[in-house]
């Protein structure tokens, strides 16, 4: 039996277990993972602390939150760059996960140029990223090509550069505005650089949320991603979850006195107001051979509702007659309103 004093001796590491000639003897405290002081100095052994409240990844609500917070960039972004891109193009989120950014690096082309944005006041910056062959495509479309998938892989140039950077700058818009459901932000594009090791560099080995969006234009499927830090997201953790996200998206209530006011700026707006009489057809002989004191009868009877049109819409139909020394048009009916063109 051992007494207390050489159990803890023994689990100090004071005291090592024989063991026959041809064998070393073993450490007690190091088998259970207990830094014993003498042999800690010699390896050189850090203790990192870990928090458990504030642990160094997402979970699983984060990640849903975060995943539905780009689904609603890529409804925002399928109705904002068809008309930049002069193409129909419809993003959507198929993929999230996280890990390590220089994992994440490697499964990248050579050829990928890399976004970084700054999302004040959010500490750190996002990357995005777009596939070389959507990114080609792009470029075609916007240079006025056909749009079609490159022959080649090539070297992106200055110019390339720049109008892909154009395209990233038109979403910040977009990216402000799903990110507001849950943080007011500011988002900027602080560079734009092919450099993977310059990346690597400034974004070290830490820990990313990756949001993949699926790309299709002009039958060429290929890929954006978004990688997030963790750094980024840590100042927000408390209302990165779905209850937060789905109370946000409630709309808010119309104010009265901002209707008021909009009300009266449209009372002001001028509209062009007309009404056809009627139609009739001539031919060119008969139009050289009029003078004053002609009539030229019109193909609409006498007792028949007018059209009223309001810039170019037909909105009433009226009746003719005179209003003291004026002549005027009493309304008989409201039209329904046109279809909406889009």
């Amino acid at each position: 039996m051992l007494s207390q004093a050489e159990i803890d001796a023994l689990l100090s590491g004071s005291i090592e277990i024989e063991q026959p000639s041809t064998e070393e003897s073993v450490n007690l405290a190091e088998i259970m993972g207990q830094p014993t002081s003498g042999r800690e100095a010699r390896q050189g052994r850090q203790v990192r602390p870990y928090n458990f409240w504030s642990p160094d990844h997402f979970s699983k609500d984060q990640m849903r939150a975060i995943e539905l917070l780009h689904e609603d960039l890529a409804e925002r972004l399928t109705n904002s760059l068809p008309g930049f891109i002069r193409a129909n193009i419809r993003p959507r989120v198929v993929h999230t996960e996280q890990g390590r950014f220089h994992d994440f690096l490697k499964d990248l082309p050579p050829a990928v140029l890399f976004h970084m944005i700054a999302m004040a006041p959010l500490p750190g910056q996002m990357i995005l990223t777009i596939s070389p062959e959507i990114g080609s495509v792009i470029l075609e479309q916007r240079l006025g090509g056909p749009g079609e998938r490159a022959k080649r892989d090539r070297n992106l140039t200055e110019i390339d550069q720049y109008l892909l950077r154009g395209m990233v700058e038109h979403m910040l818009n977009d990216i402000k505005a799903s990110w507001s459901k849950v943080v007011a932000i500011e988002p900027a594009l602080e560079d734009s650089t092919i450099n993977h090791h310059w990346v690597q560099m400034v974004m070290g080995n830490e820990r990313m949320m990756l949001v993949t969006f699926e790309l299709a234009l002009q039958n060429v499927t290929g890929t954006m991603n978004i990688y997030i830090p963790f750094t980024m997201l840590k100042p927000i953790a408390n209302v990165l979850n779905t209850h937060v996200w789905f109370s946000g998206r409630k709309e808010k209530q119309a104010d009265p006195e901002a209707r008021k006011i909009i009300s009266e700026n449209l009372s002001q707006v001028l509209l062009p107001v007309r009404v056809v009489l009627g139609t009739t057809q001539v031919t060119f002989a008969q139009l050289t051979r009029l003078k004053p004191g002609d009539v030229i009868p019109l193909q609409t009877p006498i007792q028949a509702d007018l059209p009223i049109y309001v810039a170019e819409h037909q909105c009433f139909l009226a009746r003719p007659g005179r209003l003291g020394k004026h002549l005027a048009i009493q309304i008989t009916a409201v039209l329904p309103s046109p279809p909406q063109k889009g």
